[in-house]
């Protein structure tokens, strides 16, 4: 059985994300922009809720998205805030210590 409260978790999340992509992109380029690392192809985020319809195996352990170059705004910048990252068992991204709480702070005033 499924544990309600990282769905509870990766609802909220995704809804935001969706939010943000659409309506905040300076705050979301902001927060992009900290992150390190690169994408690993593991498929993880393509699978919070519910398997994406677009996510298909290479073959080699990997993951790819069929729809790359016109995937969704929040498929393109995930992870957009360290908080993203609990959503998924394991992610290459990383984000500093206080990215999230610097770019909310400069954006507010």
């Amino acid at each position: 059985m499924a544990d309600i409260s990282l769905m509870k978790l990766q609802a909220r999340g995704k809804v935001r994300r969706f939010l943000q992509s659409q309506f905040r992109k300076e705050q979301v380029h902001a927060l992009v922009v900290q992150r390190h690392g690169e994408c690993n192809r593991c498929g993880e985020c393509c699978r919070i809720l519910f398997r994406c319809p677009f996510l298909r195996s290479d073959g080699n352990g990997g993951h790819l998205c069929s729809i790359y170059a016109l995937r969704f705004e929040q498929c393109r910048h995930y992870p957009i805030q360290p908080c993203d990252l609990r959503e998924v068992e394991s992610c290459s991204y990383q984000f500093p210590t206080g990215a999230t709480a610097d770019v909310r702070a400069r954006a507010s005033a």
